[in-house]
């Protein structure tokens, strides 16, 4: 059995010689890659089908579907067309990199000791793609003499949603195993859960059932550019969406027990702060502000009054509102295999 699945939900086309390169140079060859189409136009596909990355593509086990058109979707489709065929998991999105022994590195922690998922330290750079700078770790990392680590729930989420950063990094400097997959968040029917950040997010459901496994090596690059959702203007939904995650994550490790309620408290008002600085004009979120104003005195009352409020916001636009079943199917006949 193929040990790993590569998952690309592509749009950019820019890097994309890159990150094939860099799966072509990867030490462990035993993996197969899925790249989900949603460039304008399908130029992706026709640049693949025309060979213009040459050998980077033709001696990869590369299969080519049409993407949603939509990011959040495309990240659910590759997910159903993976389908637990293999026993681990990557998103390699298409401007990060990863380097030659990442899949070695991953495939072995994952092997040490069962887990959600594996996370390695990532560079930050420009749109040039050059290690640049990178983000503090918490103390307890800090302090930690191990190659590896595994927080516990605690430090996880306190380190996390008790302080609004996500110091783990993003879904292409994580390796999930089968079991952590498969509880990657959904659009919510009816409560609130870790749907919200695609990263941060699908680690933080599945650490409530495995333990996260954090890599202390430098094994990829995260490529900052104008193009990026979170490069892009916040008054927009996906702006919205990603800005309360936090205060959605705040409430829902207080009901699960992840976090204690004065951090909770603590966190909202965090976020809060961010949401005031960038849509204090905004109509949309001037309905959080009324949550807020009027229940903030009992995190009970609060819940309930945020849970109604973010199911509606999520449920406003077709990207994130809740959809029974599966996002596609592998027999859709937009699929292509090379």
């Amino acid at each position: 059995m193929t040990q790993i699945t590569t998952l690309i939900p592509a749009y950019k086309k820019e890097y994309l010689g890159e990150l094939f390169l860099a799966l072509r140079r990867q030490s462990f060859k035993d993996f197969k890659v899925i790249l989900s189409d949603d460039s304008p136009g399908g130029v992706i596909t026709d640049m693949i089908r025309n060979q213009h990355w040459g050998k980077l593509t033709s001696e990869l086990n590369l299969t080519v579907v049409r993407g949603p058109q939509n990011a959040r979707r495309n990240h659910e489709q590759l997910l159903d067309l993976w389908g637990g065929q293999t026993p681990l998991v990557h998103f390699n999105l298409d401007d990060d990199v990863i380097y030659p022994e990442f899949y070695r590195t991953h495939v072995a922690a994952h092997m040490a000791a069962p887990c959600c998922a594996t996370v390695s330290q990532r560079w930050l750079s420009h749109d040039d793609g050059v290690p640049a700078w990178t983000l503090p770790l918490p103390d307890f990392v800090q302090e930690s003499n191990g190659h590896v680590l595994q927080p516990t729930t605690e430090e996880l989420f306190n380190s996390t949603v008790g302080t609004c950063q996500n110091w783990l990094g993003e879904l292409s400097n994580m390796v999930f195993s089968a079991e952590g997959a498969a509880l990657y968040p959904r659009p919510p029917a009816n409560d609130l859960s870790y749907y919200g950040l695609l990263d941060i997010g699908a680690v933080l459901t599945a650490a409530q059932q495995l333990p996260v496994t954090f890599i202390r090596e430098y094994l990829g690059v995260f490529r900052q550019n104008d193009q990026q959702t979170t490069q892009q203007a916040t008054t927009t939904h996906g702006g919205r969406v990603g800005f309360l995650a936090w205060v959605t994550y705040a409430l829902a490790a207080w009901r699960d027990g992840c976090i204690s309620p004065e951090t909770a408290v603590k966190a909202i008002g965090t976020v809060t702060q961010r949401i005031v600085h960038h849509f204090s004009e905004d109509p949309v979120m001037a309905g959080y502000f009324h949550v807020l104003d009027t229940k903030a005195g009992s995190l009970d009352e609060l819940y309930v009054a945020y849970r109604d409020f973010w199911l509606k916001l999520l449920a406003s636009q077709p990207a994130t509102s809740y959809t029974p079943g599966p996002a596609a199917s592998a027999s859709d006949p937009a699929q292509a295999k090379r």
